[in-house]
């Protein structure tokens, strides 16, 4: 440290001598090219540097020295003098500060330790704190600094080395203060009005913390927590002393203090007996006394209650082993019955599907079956006169070419209602189909009257089949397409008449 700060000193100080010297002192022939006020900044930089290094307490004579050259020659300039009579001035302000210079590597040389210690205590704000301490190692510091200006380098590292020591416990003295300041004023006040003697036991505790804190700052240990606390409890112990002291005080003063003191010593002895559960006799045991088989006895349930919980305990840690092995069990049986349902799952889905081709099979096969039950029931019911059957896909045509309507009538024939009937009951037979009642005419007349008079056939033949045989209306469609689409030659009179029909086309679904 003292090396850094002897480093930083030299810096300073090359700084110092590095700014530019006035342009006089660069040669005479110079002088006319630069400006009075130029030389007057340049030589005013230089002091203030060196006023920084604080050169007036370090080197006092020789400062003023350098100031008295600074002021001739900066007086030459302002006056105007010759430049002969300003480059002696200026010479002579350049060898005062050479000198200056010098004078300064010597002291912060000789003197480095008795600085770093004065550095130190003004940082600890010694000077404020502690004056009186600080301004006796000032003036140690200053004999030591003229000493060294008087070339008296031995006496000058003596009163140094005795500055640093008066620096040091300056230093000392503030973080005393900050630590134990207080608690020492506390001991002192109780020394002087004797409260040392009303509570002596108290005091001497609290004197063996503060001696204990002020021996290690005298030391010189670092400020650590434990030194802090240390204080803390020291400053805490003497308040507790005078307190203490104000209190037996107190006592002695008024005889009534002793015996309220004792009774609250037995009530607090009491409401303890109550709670141990043993007799609180003051004729017979002192407050004291019972006070303290009071306390064996708790203390006594205590242990057992301590031994009833280490039990209860051990109780709890056997209990909490079986339920963690509980868990476990159950969370591997967990782990089998999801499996097992996983499985079961897998295997109701296979199944599912199994059955569901299955049904769809069985629809597949009922339906087909039921197309050819339908189809042979219509061949077998209606002879080849009354009807044609045709099959094609999901449908089922029935061609009543035995009901033949009278041209321009829509009147049901009577002879044709047999054949109704039997296709009423016929379709009743197959309730899941569609009924589409189609009604054709022959290509008399005009097509227009055609398609209107094969719809009015088409609903007449509707209406019977849901009156007559109970045909839900909601099974069946009609439509008229006039001629569109003859069976027969519309030339003779037979192909006419067949032409003049009623197709009923039954249309299957695959819902069982």
């Amino acid at each position: 440290m003292r090396a850094g700060i002897l480093v930083s000193l030299c810096l300073c100080i090359s700084s110092f001598l590095s700014v530019p010297l006035p342009i006089s002192a660069q040669g005479s022939g110079d002088n006319s090219a630069a400006s009075a006020a130029g030389r007057i900044t340049a030589a005013t930089s230089s002091l203030n540097h060196l006023s920084d290094l604080d050169a007036g307490f370090l080197i006092p004579d020789t400062f003023d020295r350098v100031q008295e050259a600074y002021d001739r020659y900066t007086r030459d300039i302002r006056e105007g003098k010759s430049t002969r009579d300003i480059d002696r001035s200026h010479t002579e302000f350049d060898a005062a500060l050479v000198l200056a210079r010098e004078r300064l590597d010597r002291v912060n040389e000789l003197l480095m330790v008795p600085l770093e210690k004065r550095a130190a205590a003004q940082r600890a704000n010694a000077p404020a704190m502690v004056p009186d301490a600080f301004e006796e190692a000032e003036s140690r510091l200053e004999r030591a600094i003229s000493r060294l200006e008087d070339d008296r380098v031995s006496d000058a590292f003596s009163q140094g080395q005795e500055a640093a020591a008066l620096y040091d416990v300056a230093r000392s003295s503030v973080i005393e203060m900050s630590l134990i300041g207080s608690a020492q004023i506390g001991l002192a006040e109780a020394e002087d009005q004797d409260w040392d003697r009303l509570a002596p036991a108290s005091f001497a505790q609290a004197r063996r913390l503060v001696d204990e804190v002020t021996g290690a700052l005298d030391r010189g240990e670092p400020l650590s927590a434990a030194l802090r606390n240390k204080a803390q409890t020291a400053d805490y112990a003497v308040r507790r002393a005078i307190e203490i002291a104000a209190q037996v005080d107190g006592l002695r003063k008024d005889p009534g203090n002793w015996e309220r003191m004792l009774l609250s010593q037995e009530d607090l002895a009491r409401q303890a007996a109550d709670m141990a559960g043993v007799g609180a006799d003051f004729l017979a045991n002192d407050p004291q006394a019972i006070m303290t088989e009071s306390l064996r006895t708790l203390a006594a349930r205590q242990d057992s209650l301590g031994r009833l919980l280490q039990l209860a305990e051990i109780d709890a840690a056997a209990l909490r082993a079986e339920v963690d092995s509980l868990h476990q069990a159950i969370e591997e049986q967990q782990i089998r019955l999801s499996s097992m349902v996983e499985s079961y799952q897998q295997d109701l889905q296979r199944r599912k599907e199994e059955l569901d081709r299955e049904r769809r099979e069985l629809r597949d096969y009922l339906y087909e079956k039921t197309q050819l039950d339908a189809t042979a029931q219509a061949q077998e019911r209606f002879s080849d006169d009354e009807a044609i059957v045709v099959r094609d896909a999901d449908r089922l045509t029935l061609r009543l070419i035995g009901l033949s309507f009278q041209a321009g009538r829509t009147e049901i024939p009577r002879g044709a209602r047999g054949l109704l009937e039997r296709l009423g009951e016929f379709l009743v037979l197959y309730p899941q189909t569609r009924v589409a009642v189609k009604g054709h005419t022959d290509a008399t007349g005009a097509e227009e009257k055609n398609v209107t008079l094969s719809k009015s056939r088409a609903n007449a033949v509707m209406q019977f089949l849901a009156d007559q045989s109970g045909v839900e209306t909601e099974r069946m469609t009609s439509s008229g397409l006039g001629s569109a689409q003859p069976i027969d030659s519309n030339n003779t009179r037979r192909g006419r008449d067949r032409n003049r029909r009623i197709d009923v086309v039954l249309t299957f679904t695959r819902d069982l």
